[in-house]
């Protein structure tokens, strides 16, 4: 009789375990101290160029995002006021159009008519008005006299300051129509009312309007500004006069209308 076994031998297992008690809980907290810099290391930083460098390179996107939150809220939910808007045809949500921004010159431009708006070729934000006084050609004659007294103006604007004019461009008459020189922007043509055509330059006011862009303003003389020592005429706007005008017996007989610059490559004979 055989029989077939095996035999195999195994080490024994336990299962163990342990565990520290948490007798003497105890809270504990870290915190840093600012570092500070003295008066002579905030001096060297405040007119370091490169601290000059970072605030013009990041002073547009500044003022493009403020511009932007003045338009449009960010933070409207369009899918939760979806079902509250009023979708009709014909409503006015289809047909209106929000304002962005207004400009305003109560001595200037109050109860006048705007005849012709020209965005700056080169600077964002600048743009100029020509006004007129809103009178018909029977009340021009009528009121010959008052018209004459009345300054005739082309209000250069800024979008950082909707409140006061940068420049004032001084014209003889009611200016119907204007134009900016695309090769040299400095220089400005427009077209009066009684035919005359006249010519601006403005090289003169440029660091105006780019510290207007900017939305800086003009550093003030400390001496002028002393108690009893104050300019009057530092915070006012400039009016420039007209550097050329045509005589107005070889003008036009009637309003000018329009005004185009000819392309500095073309040649007239």
């Amino acid at each position: 009789m055989e029989l077939n076994k095996s035999v195999q031998a195994i080490s024994e297992t336990t299962d163990n375990g342990s565990q520290t008690e948490w007798k003497h809980p105890c809270n504990k907290s870290t915190q840093y101290a600012p570092r500070e810099f003295n008066e002579e290391e905030k001096n060297k930083h405040l007119q370091s160029q490169q601290l000059k460098n970072f605030i013009e390179n990041t002073t547009p996107r500044f003022q493009l995002a403020l511009q932007q939150n003045e338009i449009m809220d960010v933070f409207y939910d369009d899918w939760t006021a979806l079902a509250d808007e009023d979708s009709s045809f014909g409503s006015k949500s289809d047909n209106h159009l929000k304002e962005y921004q207004s400009f305003t010159d109560m001595q200037f431009s109050k109860e006048k008519t705007i005849t012709s708006v020209e965005w700056h070729p080169t600077f964002k934000g600048v743009i100029a008005v020509a006004c007129a006084e809103r009178m018909l050609f029977d009340e021009r004659i009528d009121n010959a006299s008052k018209v004459l007294m009345a300054p005739s103006l082309i209000l250069i604007w800024s979008f950082s300051d909707p409140i006061h004019p940068q420049i004032l461009l001084e014209a003889p008459d009611d200016i119907f129509c204007f134009k900016f020189n695309p090769s040299d922007p400095n220089v400005i043509t427009g077209g009066c009312i009684n035919g005359q055509v006249v010519m601006w330059d403005i090289s003169k006011h440029v660091e105006r309007l780019k510290n207007s862009q900017r939305g800086k303003q003009p550093k003030k003389n400390t001496m002028t500004s002393l108690p009893g020592f104050e300019d009057e005429n530092s915070d006012k706007t400039p009016i420039i006069r007209y550097c050329a005008v045509s005589a107005i017996e070889h003008s036009h007989k009637t309003a000018v209308a329009d005004i185009q610059w000819v392309p500095d490559h073309i040649e007239v004979c």
